[in-house]
Order: structure tokens, then sequence, then C-alpha cells
């Protein structure tokens, strides 16, 4: 049968007569079509079961199409006829091909439905890995897990403009997190960009500035405000109740001086303890964008005594620092909870240890700035002058790491160590 082609009858009703016309249109055994004289083009297909659909018919490079326009009574007779016309005058002025139209249609309506935030955040997150720091990338995942997901994740990433960003920001905002709502407004926005690359967007919804958001203000990270302090909680270390290997985080934290997230997910592999040099990798340091190599952090005495003792306990494992299931580094969080314990006097981070060891180093007038900061693995702020100056000044850099866990042994036992050189020289 070919359905383009209506049989139509001389006794059938026309459907300029009115809506009566398609009430009264009698049930048969095969489907048939009623005309419309008022809008041609517009057929009305009863079928045998009483269902009664709407079409338009039109002829585009010699070709019959046919255009479903929808079920009766749900589209009625007057807006059939408005649908008709426009599709017919596209095909006679435009040459657009509705069917085809259609398609890409639903094709584009099916790719903003798989095209979610939490489909694109998870892409851009996966290519971001290879150049973020482990314990950076996962930060944003959980953020997102914790904080966006809920409000932005299912939503087709074309359909959200900043009202729904800012709604999602202004959940972190009201409980206080003002820092990490501004660091999710940073990465929402880099999600956009993404997007927006790949052609996903027309522009990216989130404005260079929301009077609505409070601005964060950055302080310091809580840290020591003493030597006495330091080594009160040195000698609390000593009746710590936690395991050995949180204990010993907590003691290298203070030797090392080096950012919490690299030292708490440092590997076994990383160390060489007959040479006292742990080689942090590239893609573990915070400040890999600067560097063309590995950061190595010059081990005192202490430390590698240290390490030593701790190679006993957790030796067997690709971490220092384990949990209980051993392929897993201890967390951020159970580091945080040992500063607490450790020292009540007032609030302290682990981060904070990097700020107590730089002031020290700076006010003992012992070593020079570039020393301290390349211990520090900080980026250099002349620009120019990091492209040219290549100095890791490793020499001076082992001396300032004796130098520094002596001192830290001097704060824990309140007496000034005299070393053997200075004996002698005497």
């Amino acid at each position: 049968m070919n359905i383009f082609i209506p049989i139509v009858q001389k006794n059938r009703p026309d459907l300029s007569s009115g809506d009566l016309v398609i009430r009264n249109a009698p049930i048969e055994v095969k489907q048939y079509t009623l005309t419309d004289s008022s809008c041609k083009g517009l057929y009305l297909l009863v079928h045998p079961n009483g269902s009664k659909y709407f079409q338009a018919r039109v002829s585009l490079d010699g070709k019959r199409k046919l255009i479903q326009l929808g079920k009766y009574p749900k589209l009625t007779l007057s807006t059939a006829r408005d649908l008709a016309r426009s599709v017919i005058d596209r095909v006679k002025v435009d040459k657009v091909d509705p069917i085809l139209d259609r398609k890409i249609a639903k094709q584009l309506r099916r790719s903003d439905a798989e095209n979610t935030f939490q489909a694109i955040a998870e892409e851009w997150l996966e290519i971001k890995q290879r150049n973020l720091a482990p314990s950076t990338h996962l930060k944003i995942k959980q953020t997102f897990n914790a904080n966006v997901y809920g409000v932005l994740g299912k939503l087709p990433i074309k359909a959200i403009d900043n009202q729904v960003v800012r709604k999602c920001l202004l959940i972190m905002q009201k409980r206080g997190a003002t820092e990490l709502m501004e660091k999710s407004r940073g990465w929402i926005k880099q999600v956009f960009d993404f997007a927006l690359s790949d052609n996903l967007i027309s522009e990216n919804p989130i404005p260079a500035k929301d009077e609505r958001l409070i601005k964060h203000v950055s302080e310091k990270f809580p840290r020591l405000k003493s030597r006495a302090d330091a080594g009160k909680l040195l000698r609390n270390l000593v009746e710590y109740a936690g395991s050995f290997e949180v204990a010993t985080c907590v003691y290298l934290q203070l030797h090392f001086a080096q950012r919490p997230s690299e030292l708490r997910c440092a590997k076994w592999s990383e160390f060489d303890l007959d040479n006292a040099i742990w080689t942090l990798p590239l893609e573990r340091s915070k400040t890999r964008k600067h560097m063309t190599k590995p950061h190595n952090v010059m081990l005192s005495s202490q430390a590698v005594a240290a390490l030593k003792e701790l190679y006993t306990y957790t030796g067997h494992s690709e971490y220092l620092f384990t949990t209980r299931l051993d392929h897993k580094p201890v967390s951020e969080a159970t580091i945080r909870k040992a500063f607490r314990l450790l020292f009540t006097d007032y609030h302290i981070v682990p981060h904070g240890c990097r700020h107590f060891f730089s002031t020290q180093a700076n006010e003992s007038g012992l070593f020079r700035r570039d020393v301290i900061e390349a211990a520090l693995s900080h980026g250099n702020d002349d620009a120019i002058r990091a492209i040219y100056n290549e100095a890791t000044y490793d020499d001076e850099r082992r001396k300032l790491a004796q130098w520094w866990s002596d001192e830290l042994d001097v704060m824990r036992d309140g007496a000034k160590i005299i070393s053997i050189e200075s004996v002698k020289s005497a």
C-alpha cells in the first residue's frame, strides 16, 4: 500500500468542516485518510483501532515526503494546520528536508542528554590527570562528587547558566566554605571552557566576577608560633597513642618541611637512604610546571634514622605511610587529626610546618634566600631568571637540612647542641 497516495472516496467528509468531522470519523477495517481543502497538504490518518494522526505531505526534489505532525485530540485541528503550513513553506521556500531536519534535531537532543555536566567534567578530569598532581586531581574529583554533581551533574551542560552555577556555589558559601567555593568556581569554569573548545556550548556562562559571591580572604596556614611550641609538639610525639606510621609522618613533616600531600603519598622507591636523598617525581610535584627535573630533598641524619626505623614497619608496602589496606597512603584527615591531638594550645596544620621552617631559616641569617626557596621547591618569582638559573644548591641545601634537624632537636630537648666540628675548631 502506498501511504503517500491516499484513497479518498467521494463520500469522505472534508476537514474544512471542523472538529465535528474528526470526532464522527467512522472506524473501518482498513486505515484511511481525510483531506483538508482549507490547508492543502494536511491529512488526517484514521487507524482501524480508532487512533487519529495528522500528517503533512510535501514534495522535495521530486520525492514525496510524509511528515508526522501529532495525534488528535492532543494536537488540535487549528494547530495541525499551522504546523502543516510551516512545514510546507520551509520545504517550498528554504528547500529544507523536514524528515532529515527532525533526525538531526533528535540526534542533538540525544547528544544534549548525554553531554551532562558530570559527563563532561569527568572527561575533563581524565585529561587533566596528565598534568595535575595526584593529590590535586583527587581533591577536585572529591569536591565535585560532594558539592557540585548533586546540583549540576545530571543537567545538560548546554542548559546550565550562571544562575544555576551560583545556586551550587551559594550552598558552599552559606556554610562558610568560601575558599572551597572559590576554587570550585574556577574548576567549574574550566569545565565550561573545555566544553566550549569541543563546540558543545556557544559560550562560557560564568562571568569573570559575580558580586553575589563573597570573595575569599586568604589566610596563612595555621602554624607553630614559637620554637618552644615546636619543642612541645615533638616531646608529645613520645607519648602519642596513634600508630607509629602516623607519628613518623608528623616527625618527618617537621624535618622535611615539604608539602603534606607530597610526603603523605611518598613511596619507598623514591628514597635513596645510602645517599640521603628523596627524589620527588616530577608528576607528583605541585610546582612541576616550573620544573624541568624532579625535586631532590636532602635528608638529615635524623631523617635517615627515622626512615630506616619506619622501613621495618612499612618496607613491604609501596607507600611509607600506609592505611590498614597497605595499598593506599594514609589520609590527609588522619595526619591533620594527629597534629590536633599532639598540640592543643592552638590550631595548627601540617602545611604550617613549611611556614615555620621558612621563618626560622630566614631569621637565622645562615642561608641564602635562594637556598631556602629551593629547599621548599618554590617557583622563581622572576620568570626570566627562572629560565636561566638552573642552580640546585645541593651542597648548601644538605647543610640546611642537617641544620634544621639539629635545631628541632634543640627545640625538643631545650638545650644547645654543639657539633663535633665546633668542638675541634675550638
